[in-house]
Formats: C-alpha cells, sequence, structure tokens
C-alpha cells in the first residue's frame, strides 16, 4: 500500500475541489437557460460548502492518534482552517468563476474582496498552514499570528483538557516574562487541529512535566514512545 502524506493528501483535495467548482460552473453555463439541469449544476458548489460549514461546525477537530514527524517537530495542521477554506471555495465558486461583467462598484467589491480571502486559504492550505509544532524549544504556531512558546514558560500539569465544544485552549503559565506579548494576558492556543485534542493536550502536558524527553522530540521514536506512553495513561 502506498503511504500519502497528510500535506500531499491535503493537496490533493484542494486540487479536485477547485477542479470540481470550476466544472460545475461550466457544465452549468454550457446547457441552456431553463433546462432541467441548469438549477442543479448551479447549487452543487454552494451546496456542497455548505455541508462542508455544516460539518466543520460538529466536527471541529480531527481524529488523528498521531503527529506529522518532520525530524525537528512533531506537526498538525488546522483541521478548522482547512474546512472553512474548503467551504468558502465551493460556497464562492459562482462568484470566483462566474461572469464579472455588469455589475456595479459595490459587487465588484464585495466580489474581489470573497475571491481574495478564498485565495488566501487556498495557498495556505496548500502550504499547511496554520499549523501547530511540538519541538524541542517549546510549542511553535505557524501562520498568520504564529507565535513560539517556550516549555519553561508554561506551568506543571499544563493544560487540562478541554471540553468538546471549547474552541480554544487555555494554558497555565509560571513565567509570563518568556511568552509572546499578546499571549501575557491571558495564554490560549487555537484548537481545531487534525490530531485529536486529546492528544493534543496529553502531549503538551507530557513535554511540560518531562523535560528530560524533550531533546528527542522530531523523532519517530520519541513519536512512538509518547503515543504508546500517553495510551496507557
Amino acid at each position: 500500500m502506498i503511504s500519502i502524506r497528510p500535506l500531499d493528501r491535503t493537496r490533493v483535495l484542494l486540487v479536485l475541489t477547485v477542479a470540481a467548482t470550476l466544472a460545475s460552473q461550466l457544465l452549468a453555463d454550457g446547457v441552456p437557460a431553463g433546462s432541467l439541469w441548469e438549477g442543479p449544476l448551479r447549487a452543487a458548489a454552494p451546496l456542497g460548502g455548505l455541508g462542508v460549514l455544516v460539518y466543520m461546525f460538529f466536527r471541529r477537530s480531527g481524529s488523528a492518534v498521531a503527529f506529522t514527524v518532520t525530524g525537528r517537530a512533531f506537526v498538525t495542521s488546522s483541521h478548522v482552517s482547512r474546512l472553512l477554506g474548503f467551504g468558502l471555495l465551493l460556497g464562492s465558486g459562482r462568484t470566483a468563476f462566474g461572469e464579472w461583467d455588469g455589475h456595479g462598484p459595490g459587487t465588484t467589491l464585495l466580489i474581489t474582496t470573497s475571491v481574495g480571502c478564498v485565495a488566501v486559504f487556498v495557498v495556505l492550505i496548500w502550504r499547511g498552514m496554520p499549523a501547530l509544532e511540538l519541538r524541542a524549544e517549546g510549542i511553535r504556531l505557524t501562520g498568520p499570528g504564529g507565535a513560539d512558546i517556550p516549555w519553561e514558560a508554561l506551568g506543571s500539569g499544563s493544560p487540562r483538557r478541554p471540553s468538546p465544544s471549547s474552541w480554544s485552549l487555555a494554558l497555565t503559565v509560571a513565567r509570563p516574562d518568556l511568552l509572546p506579548k499578546r499571549l501575557r494576558g491571558r495564554a490560549l492556543l487555537p484548537l481545531g487541529w487534525d490530531t485529536h485534542p486529546h492528544l493534543v493536550v496529553a502531549a503538551i502536558r507530557w513535554y511540560v512535566d518531562h523535560p528530560e524527553d524533550r531533546a528527542r522530540i522530531g523523532t519517530q521514536a520519541e513519536h512512538d514512545r509518547l503515543v504508546s506512553a500517553l495510551d496507557r495513561v
């Protein structure tokens, strides 16, 4: 069996989403006006986008029981951002690939803004961002609003397991002076990663409480040992 990396799988899904959105638009433009197929073809992409957003609301995080091992870090990408990007791309397919002529300045501005937002999400999804990285030196958030949080800044036993409805994770801070300025008032990590939130929380807590294991973060052996150890906790 061929193993496909999570980022490669995401890129394949992104290409298929763009292709499906464009195909539904072109097919709708190609059928006669008033045809039995015109309505369903024009509605396919927006309804698909709505379905993705509804799915995102009820399943805010992924269910993976592992991280991606890169050699330097244990990484997980944003499940929420990817789904939101797919949903917006599908939902705005009529806007992005439709006819731009004949609109007033206000509508043109709205269309341009919508397409711009979709383009940003496409780039972020393609690059696997935002992402959460566990490194030997601490936690790194990549992408817009990124931050580096050293392990020494966090208090023992942190963080507590979040509720299923939580969108963020509160960290217990021991050394606020080591945190980025924007996190010193209230240290929160976003949730909604591909890796199950319980594993994310347990892994962070493990390395806060076990500094002797931090140097091995990023290796496959340490990842397998960590997952095995957390299964027994």
